[in-house]
């Protein structure tokens, strides 16, 4: 998780104090620890904006604390520029200020890019994308902070009988009974697009996993029916969290590990503040249950003592109202099965098809024996009729014995209701994915007088179930070396491969794990069959965790490496290099993991030891080439030596270089390039310096500014191209290989040499 600032942490540490406040409060407040005076739902004053239900929470939390008589909040530069500045000594409340200027590939976090990137893609594309926040703290003061209540008392007044709270807006029998109304009405919405609501006449309310639905008792079993509203609202929170519909992100903040037994108290919390805000937004004052009343010093303890504590409850909280608001909109909350599912079957139809039965269906119409066949689908009651070439399906081009007018009524008094005809073959052929057969008869037939006479029947099961589905040898979530999950997938009869997914498909599967679900081999296997589909159509997608991925490391190099467990140490990796034994270093239960799940545990040990112990393998690397490397920059700086002296004026050559190298750069301005001349390659101004740096040779400067001339070169012999060029491209750059034409003031020895010569192309 990313560091906070200490801007942030101050933030954090201000919204804990608030929340712990209010709930050790709530023992002595009849358990009321949220808008106990029934105020509005935060807004910015003037503009009435609403804020998100996380910074509701702690801009009531601020006013409750402060006494103050709405919800309504100001920046201070605001208030001043109204002529209402905020009063002395007075304290703000932090604001939660969300900037979305970067969003990452949901299935390759390494993939980033820009806002402005991310407009320019189209709406399916975008889908691919999920925006990445920059996070910003701004101060917030509650208007009675401020000397507004004072300057323009009228003003305020009117205010508060419209934003105040149940007191001051005068709340009524009717405001009461409008109560009611909006709140079976949002019950309505639950069960239609949510979670069923059902009574219940044990007298307790809850919300049953297995089942996915939430038991109400009867509303005149409560003392007040402001209890009976915030129950059911606790329990359609939980019902969010349930596996299929929302996982709880807390449940793997912390690198993703399975949650502790303390897991159910922390959803808890989630379920108060949800439920608690959802009731701010009717106006509504929240108060703690019994129960949650005996887990406030546990909540305030972990408050206090994990870090990872309030962005796990901003995520959750805010992800919770999220899922309600979209039930509330009238948007059918999906089973995340059923989405994975109709997304696979859509990826499946851009994977090339499997043609197995449609060929061997071709083969079956005759003309000569007046058989045809036809495909039928129960569920749909149509039918698929393929006659022999030539029988055209839109034009008067009868065979005889097979009128289409007698093939339809007969259909039909067998139950279909739509009948298409086909060739076997041609521009009007029959030639559908196998897939498609899935649920579907084939039979063999023929006209018998005015009947449908079957004469066998095609078995097309097997070829359907090639089409749809793949088996597994392996499926399982591992962590890469950042502790981002991915999940590991070993088709039958192919190589293993990586996918990072979805966050969402992270937080379902550890938190069927959790919950200890029974369908979790079920939700495994959708997952592995949604990401084994999505590698398919977008191979870039497939993550190798097993190499060590060490540029310029030669694996040949590690003789031996031996992995084991130390009991006072964990899991270590020696390996002997270049015939040394070197001592053993740390492996991350992450590497360990991945050691087992290795299709090739020797090859990964090797790659292991090349990533634990690349920093020897780079200190040898460098010392082979430190020979080797000496002589050639005291051979290149000779001869840049020369070139620079007893030459006379260089100046109109240098003149010509730096128009050829311009006319280059304007071709290829992100390439180094590398201009032959003569018997050697050379390098120009910004190419100069960074090839200096990174082939270890001497730049030569000139009296020139880049701007004018040539202000730096770099050189090295002809016959370094292939020493050099490869340690360029290795340093991460684009090299472009040119040769500088004869007109450009070379010495005429040079010119013969290059006669030949032309572009070489750039080089990655």
């Amino acid at each position: 998780m990313k560091e906070k600032s200490p801007i942030e942490k101050n933030a954090e540490q201000r919204q804990i104090d608030l929340l712990a406040t209010a709930l050790n409060e709530a023992a002595n407040a009849g358990g009321y620890w949220l808008n106990a005076a029934g105020k509005g739902y935060p807004k910015f004053y003037p503009r009435g904006v609403s804020v998100s239900p996380y910074n509701a929470l702690f801009m009531t939390l601020h006013s409750d604390s402060n006494g103050c008589k709405t919800n309504l909040f100001t920046l201070y530069s605001d208030a001043k520029a109204r002529g209402t500045s905020v009063r002395e000594h007075e304290q703000g409340v932090p604001f939660l200020f969300y900037n979305w200027n970067r969003y990452v590939n949901r299935n390759n976090p390494e993939e980033i890019i820009s806002r402005e990137a991310y407009l320019e893609l189209d709406a399916e594309q975008q889908k691919q994308y999920k925006g990445l926040h920059n996070r910003e703290i701004r101060t917030l003061f509650n208007i009675d902070q401020t000397t507004f209540p004072f300057v323009d008392k009228e003003t305020y007044d009117e205010v508060l009988s419209r934003d105040g709270s149940a007191v001051e807006r005068g709340f009524s029998e009717a405001d009461e009974r409008q109560l009611h109304v909006r709140f079976n009405s949002f019950l309505q919405k639950m069960r239609d697009n949510l979670v069923p609501v059902r009574s219940d006449g044990s007298g307790m309310p809850h919300y049953e996993t297995d089942r996915d639905a939430v038991y109400m008792p009867r509303q005149r079993d409560f003392e007040h029916y402001n209890d009976y509203v915030q129950e059911a609202l606790r329990q359609i929170v939980s019902a969010t969290g349930h596996q299929q519909r929302l996982a709880r992100e807390g449940m793997v903040m912390k690198n993703g590990m399975a949650p502790s037994e303390d897991a159910v108290k922390r959803e808890r919390l989630v379920v108060e503040v949800a439920s608690g805000i959802k009731m701010l937004e009717m106006g509504l004052p929240a108060r703690l249950s019994e129960e949650s009343l005996g887990l406030v010093d546990f909540w305030t303890r972990e408050l206090k003592e994990d870090p990872n504590l309030m962005d796990a409850l901003e995520s959750d909280v805010n992800n919770a109202l999220e899922v309600i608001r979209k039930a509330e909109r009238g948007e059918k909350v999906e089973y995340a099965t059923l989405r994975n599912r109709r997304q696979t079957t859509e990826m499946r139809g851009q994977l090339p098809g499997h043609f197995f039965v449609a060929d061997e269906i071709r083969q079956h119409p005759s003309k000569e024996g007046k058989t045809l066949v036809i495909v039928i689908d129960p569920s749909s009651k149509s039918a698929d009729v393929i006659l022999p070439a030539g029988a055209s399906p839109d034009v008067d081009n009868e065979i005889p014995g097979m009128n289409k007018a007698r093939i339809g009524r007969a259909l039909r008094k067998e139950g279909i209701e739509t009948v298409r005809f086909f060739n076997s073959g041609g521009v009007l052929g029959y030639r559908p994915d196998d897939s498609y057969f899935a649920g579907k008869q084939v039979s063999l037939a023929r006209m018998n007088n005015w009947a449908m006479e079957v004469i066998s029947t095609l078995d097309v099961s097997s070829a359907v179930k090639r089409s749809a589905e793949v088996g597994f040898d392996r499926v399982q979530m591992i962590q890469d070396d950042k502790n981002r999950w991915a999940l590991y997938l070993k088709p039958e009869n192919t190589p293993g491969y990586s996918v990072y997914p979805d966050k969402e498909d992270v937080n379902r599967f550890f938190s069927t794990l959790k919950q200890s679900m029974d369908n979790l081999d079920k939700v495994r296997m959708e997952l592995a069959h949604k990401y084994h589909t999505l590698a398919e159509v977008k191979p870039d997608l497939k993550v190798d965790l097993f190499s060590s991925h060490m540029q310029g490391i030669d694996l040949n190099r590690i003789q031996r490496v031996c992995v084991f467990k130390s009991k006072e140490d964990g899991p270590q990796c020696a390996a002997t290099i270049d015939g040394e034994k070197l001592q053993p270093r740390s492996v991350t239960p992450q590497q360990w993991q991945r050691m087992w799940l290795a299709e090739d545990k020797t090859e990964y040990k090797r790659h292991l030891a090349a990533t634990l112990f690349a920093d020897v393998l780079r200190r040898g690397q460098s010392q082979e080439e430190t020979s080797a490397e000496k002589q050639e920059k005291e051979d290149a700086n000779q001869q840049a030596t020369a070139q620079t002296s007893g030459k006379g004026d260089t100046r109109p050559e240098m003149e010509a270089q730096r128009k050829f190298w311009d006319e280059l750069k304007g071709k290829h301005p992100d390439a180094m390039q590398l201009v032959r001349v003569g018997n050697a390659y050379r390098l120009f101004n910004d190419d100069a310096v960074r090839g200096a740096e990174i082939l270890r040779l001497q730049l030569v400067k000139h009296d020139e500014s880049p701007d004018k001339g040539i202000a730096a070169s770099v050189e090295f012999p002809a016959e370094l191209l292939d020493a050099c060029l490869p340690k360029l491209v290795k340093a991460g750059e684009r090299v472009a290989i040119s040769m500088l034409p004869e007109s450009m003031g070379r010495p005429a020895a040079r010119q013969n040499e290059a006669e030949q010569e032309t572009q070489k192309g750039i080089h990655r």
